[in-house]
């Protein structure tokens, strides 16, 4: 481990990635080391889920004196960097895993994803597992950031869990000296720690909903009825669901039903509906029965109060919606009015609860459009190197919702089928609405996908419908590498600070206004597409060298449309989908029409 701290250097001489402590003890990372004193830094994390309104949040610095960003930024010319650590400064003597106790998960999570910033060339990576953070080789944990209470304030019984598992945890505090920089460290320090034995009430919650699905289902006594029974179909007994008799609930098909009442058998003949929900880090999309379709930035913020709202500035949009323990604010909503606000941007997605959230905020506005649904089959999809997580994703989304938003919805999904993302588009392609094969040429030829999605981009390769494991794969570029490079740019030139889908708005239009004059974005644009066309390009090289094996290449995700022309001058067979912004999750709703995908 690290233990000291080193001299202050002159942060222009600093790196690109970098982290350095300014003399006010300020955590940055440098983003900008170009030449000319083009050298600006972040301060990190950003964006921040510790600045809170309570707390004044810093701004980007310019780092050389007398430089032209240095007109619009303040200065830091002096910083003292944190270490590039490799895996062994993580294990101690008999090469095991430090333990620590964080007083919440919000610091010990901000700790995991430090040190996994401070080892970019280690391959390890923050994931959340098993209600901890673990700092992972994919293999074994380096370090364990154990917490008392977790994001929602329910405490964890940390105690039992070390006496348990015969684990020495030590104090946050008596981890290493950089970890005093983060940001929310004194306060969450100086907070009294909570009682660490959950309540009873949050304990059976918690513990019903890890073994909800895969609960064998009761046999239901013959003689009790309720009319909601086919919208609890899964419900275990959780406070969080109103008191209801467990007949229908979980009674399985059997030849002997249809000796059963009138309404008993008009129940079972209902199906349930299908629904594909598409979570991607930068939108959430689901399409479902008679034209239902929706989409909204994957955004889930803290619920606030609003002290004014009207019919004329949709004001009935501005309720909560409330699931168990939590109360928030999604898409949008979030993105206006929310102060903390979490997406999901790394590789413990499914791992998060922003995950279940934004599904939750999908059935939400399902709802919406379908206020009668009760029992849902659900269709959905994980980036290909994700696609290891299938199990943790069913398990988390499968089961007994009842939600609060304008109303009171209660549903249940019966059953969620995940498939490799870019897959969606395939089935979009090969398949009718009506899930029946339409496209013999796609059926049977060898086809490959390039999904350019917000953060990652997907390559698969179909051989007559066959996943072929060896030709596919991820690369972490997307379309917020523009996003992003405009955002900067437009901070830079005109102090004009948007959120990140504010910008991708604006990149719909190529302009945005400022001080009431529109200003071109493209410019702007066109070099930050030259880089990720470079990335993907040679992503795809590499697994399809010239692609002359491949009879067609298809194009699809939000950024497909924009990447297309020089993904075509490589490929002359590419072809860009239709609305390729909707393919995957209308690829997946086509899969979800056929009645094998949820067999058994």
């Amino acid at each position: 481990m690290v233990e000291a701290e080193v001299e202050a250097i002159r942060t222009e001489t600093l790196p690109e990635g970098t982290l350095f402590v300014s003399p006010d003890g300020i955590l940055y990372q440098v983003v900008m080391a170009g030449s000319a004193g083009f050298r600006k830094a972040e301060p990190w994390p950003w964006p921040a889920p510790a600045w809170s309104g309570a707390v004044e949040k810093p701004g980007a610095v310019a780092l050389a004196p007398g430089s032209l960003l240095a007109r619009n930024y303040p200065v830091v010319a002096e910083g003292r960097p944190l270490p590039v650590m490799s895996r062994a400064d993580f294990l101690s003597p008999d090469d095991q895993p430090d333990h620590y106790i964080f007083p919440n998960e919000q610091l010990a999570r901000l700790a995991a994803r430090l040190d996994e910033t401070l080892t970019p060339q280690s391959g390890l990576v923050a994931r959340k597992e098993r209600r901890r953070w673990i700092l992972t080789d994919g293999q074994r944990a380096f370090r364990v950031y154990h917490y008392r209470a977790d994001d929602m304030g329910i405490g964890m019984d940390v105690n039992t869990r070390f006496a348990e598992e015969h684990i020495q945890a030590r104090p946050c505090e008596q981890g290493p000296y950089y970890w005093r920089y983060m940001p929310g460290w004194e306060e969450s320090l100086s907070t009294p720690a909570q009682d660490t034995e959950p309540s009873l009430e949050s304990a059976i919650e918690a513990a019903v909903a890890e073994i909800a699905p895969v609960a064998p289902k009761p046999t239901p006594p013959p003689e009790m009825e309720e009319p909601e029974a086919q919208i609890v179909k899964k419900a275990p007994p959780a406070k969080s669901v109103p008191p209801t008799p467990a007949k229908e609930k979980a009674t399985p098909p059997q030849a002997s039903s249809r000796r059963k009442p009138k309404t008993s058998r008009k129940k079972r003949r209902t199906p349930a509906m299908i629904l594909s929900v598409d979570i991607g880090y930068g939108y959430t999309k689901g399409v479902g029965p008679d034209g239902l379709r929706f989409s909204f930035p994957s955004v889930i913020g803290t619920a606030e109060d609003i002290s004014f709202a009207t019919d004329l500035i949709r004001g009935g949009e501005e309720k909560a919606i409330k699931y168990r323990d939590w109360q928030f604010f999604y898409g949008e909503q979030a993105v206006l009015q929310s102060r903390i606000q979490s997406a999901i941007f790394d590789r413990s997605r499914v791992h998060d609860y922003t995950y279940k959230m934004l599904f939750v905020a999908a059935l939400v506005e399902m709802a919406k459009s379908v206020p009668d649904a009760g029992r849902i089959n659900v269709v959905t999809g994980l980036p290909v190197d994700f696609f290891g997580d299938r199990s943790d994703v069913i398990k988390s989304l499968e089961g007994v919702y009842r939600v609060t938003a304008d109303r009171v919805i209660r549903f249940a999904v019966d059953s969620v089928f995940v498939a490799p993302q870019p897959f969606g588009s395939l089935f979009r392609e090969v398949l009718n609405e009506r899930g029946k094969i339409a496209n013999s040429d796609v059926e049977k030829g060898r086809v490959g996908i390039i999904d350019v999605g917000t953060f990652t981009t997907d390559l698969i390769v179909s051989d007559e419908l066959r996943y072929v494991q060896r030709l596919s794969g991820s690369i972490s570029t997307g379309w917020s590498k523009v996003i992003n490079h405009v955002q900067q740019a437009l901070g830079d030139m005109y102090r004009l600070e948007l959120m990140p889908h504010e910008v991708d708005r604006a990149l719909q239009t190529q302009e945005v206004r400022v001080r009431g004059e529109p200003v071109s974005l493209e410019p702007l644009v066109e070099p930050a597409i030259a880089e990720i066309q470079a990335a993907i390009i040679a992503r795809a090289r590499d697994l399809w060298g010239e692609g002359v094996r491949l009879d067609t290449i298809l194009v699809s995700g939000g950024g497909g449309p924009h990447l297309y022309e020089a993904i075509h001058d490589v490929y002359p067979h590419a072809r860009l989908l239709d609305n390729a912004f909707w393919a995957n999750a209308e690829g997946l709703y086509r899969f979800g029409q056929r009645p094998a995908t949820f067999e058994g």
